[in-house]
This record gives C-alpha cells, sequence and structure tokens, in this order.
C-alpha cells in the first residue's frame, strides 16, 4: 500500500487521548480522517463518509471497528493501528485531537466539524449523565450547571486538548484546521448545516470524497443519517443496554440532534460571557461560523 508524507508538530495527552500511536501510523492518499471536537457530530459524520465509502445504506456504518477512534488513551492504539493497517478498501479515521497534533499530510483527506460550543457542552453534560462511569469528567460537569458551564468559559487552554472540554480547546482545534485550510484538503463542516441540508452536506461531501452518487443512493444515505433512522438503529441492536456499554442507554447518544441547549439554562449575563471569549480569541467573521456556520445566525 502506497503511503504519505506527513507531518506532527505536538502531542497531547489527557483522561481520554493520547497522540503517540501517530508517530508509527502510516497514512494513505485515499485515508478520510474526520477530525472534530467531542458533541460536533462526529459519529453522525463518520456514519455518513463510511456509507460514501461503501456505496450504500450499511446500518451503523461508522461503528469503532469500521472507522475507529485511532488516538482513544484508554483502548489498544496498537491493536486499532494494526487492523487498520491490514485493510485493502479507503479507510476512516477519528480524531478528537487538534491538527498540530496528528499526522497531516497532502493528499488524504481532512473533515472538520464544528458545532456552536455551547451546544457541545450541553450535549457532553447530558453524555455525562448517560454513562455508568463518568469517572473525571464528572468534575467537568458537576450537578450545579453554572458551576460547569463557569468552568467551560473561563478555563485555560492546556496540552490535553480537547479533553478540557472548554470554550478555548474548542477554539484552538478550530483555529488549527483553519491554518491548514489553505491546503486545500481541509474542509470544513457545521452542525447546524448538517441539521438544515443533510442532502446537500451529503452531496458536498461525496463531491469531496470524489466519490460518484445515483440520486437514489443519495436520497437513501440522506434517510438513513437522519437522527431518527440512526437511534432506531440502535435502539433495535444488542449492543444499545449490553453491559459492557460504557452507557446506560446507548440509544440516548442520538437523544435530539437539536440546537440551543442552553435556552432556559443560562441567564443573559452567562451567554454574554461566552460571547466575550469568543471574542477575545476569533473576529466576529470567524466566531459567526463557529457558532452557526455558514447560516451565520440561529
Amino acid at each position: 500500500m502506497q503511503t504519505v508524507q506527513t507531518e506532527r508538530h505536538r502531542d497531547y495527552l489527557g483522561p481520554v487521548t493520547n497522540t503517540d500511536i501517530w508517530d508509527e501510523f502510516q497514512l494513505r492518499p485515499n485515508d478520510v480522517i474526520v477530525c472534530t471536537p467531542p458533541k460536533c457530530g462526529t459519529t453522525w459524520t463518520l456514519n455518513i463518509v463510511m456509507m460514501l465509502i461503501h456505496g450504500r445504506v450499511v446500518p451503523d456504518a461508522g461503528n469503532r471497528e469500521e472507522a475507529p477512534w485511532l488516538d482513544c488513551g484508554f483502548r489498544d492504539r496498537k491493536a486499532i493501528a494494526a487492523k487498520q493497517a491490514s485493510l485493502t478498501r479507503r479507510r476512516c479515521l477519528k480524531s478528537h485531537t487538534p491538527m498540530d497534533g496528528i499526522s497531516y499530510g497532502s493528499e488524504p483527506t481532512y473533515i472538520v466539524v464544528y458545532r456552536h460550543p455551547v451546544d457541545a457542552h450541553f450535549s457532553f453534560r447530558s453524555h455525562v449523565e448517560n454513562m455508568k462511569d463518568a469517572g473525571p469528567l464528572l468534575e467537568m460537569f458537576p450537578d450545579d450547571i453554572r458551576t460547569g458551564f463557569n468552568r467551560f468559559v473561563e478555563g485555560p487552554l492546556t496540552d490535553t486538548g480537547t479533553d478540557d472540554l472548554t470554550v478555548h480547546s474548542i477554539i484552538h482545534h478550530y483555529q488549527q484546521a483553519r491554518a491548514r485550510e489553505g491546503k486545500g484538503n481541509v474542509h470544513f463542516f457545521h452542525y447546524a448545516d448538517l441539521s438544515k441540508d443533510l442532502h446537500g452536506q451529503i452531496a458536498r461531501l461525496a463531491r469531496i470524497l470524489e466519490i460518484d452518487l445515483s440520486p437514489e443512493t443519495l436520497t437513501a444515505l440522506t434517510e438513513a443519517n437522519t437522527f431518527a433512522s440512526m437511534r432506531k438503529v440502535v435502539e433495535a441492536s444488542e449492543r444499545r443496554f449490553h453491559k459492557d456499554s460504557p452507557f446506560v442507554d446507548q440509544a440516548k447518544f442520538f437523544a435530539s440532534g437539536t440546537s440551543n441547549k442552553w435556552e432556559g439554562r443560562l441567564s443573559d449575563n452567562e451567554f454574554a460571557r461566552y460571547h466575550e471569549s469568543c471574542a477575545s480569541l476569533l473576529s466576529p467573521e470567524h466566531a459567526a461560523w463557529l457558532n452557526w456556520g455558514d447560516q451565520r445566525e440561529p
């Protein structure tokens, strides 16, 4: 298999991330790397990419065996890498690491997906509430919503990457991706745009990956990747309540897919502090896109 020359600038090590595997993993020219902060549409995008690679509807296509989280610190990274190295089909890899911590080459395709950071924060709070043992994540999401939100807004940037789950870490992830946008193989998607026009966004992704789709296949993939359809797949699966699952109910992973999750949970002053934090780190144009994608408004 042909491999490509890559560069990587730093390591990230946190409660769930360890980037050491990138030093030995060989990327291929047609690899697809889905690189997002947590709770920004990662599983959704992996599902779409893997169905595009297969060229048909495949329920649960973006599962962790087919499209693995390569730099997951609590899994056997060497075993994941070895399995991926054995594949002859086009590969899709997942990472939550900022792009300066993963292998970057000029030939693979990098799909970066973002979501309004406050929505991501509250989505992760629900994620933690659904875990059987949330461990250190409980400190990030205490029972008091305001205490957790203050940490989210005020927390400093550290070398744990998006494991921090703070505004600063999400914006750093975004800035690292934008720094490579001019290379031509880093493509930006937004949760709000996927929600508003799933059909169009899947068509766009197919063009980026140079995959020809018939109108019928595009329609089928669109229906298969609605939140309702993805939830039904998990509801009918044996893994929904499996004893080895880290979640109480794995179907809650696809709880709603809605936005504006902060409504009725934050005061105007608290939300204003979030916008102040964004304004200190991003231009108005980039802050608008990070919040709302190409819609640029709620």
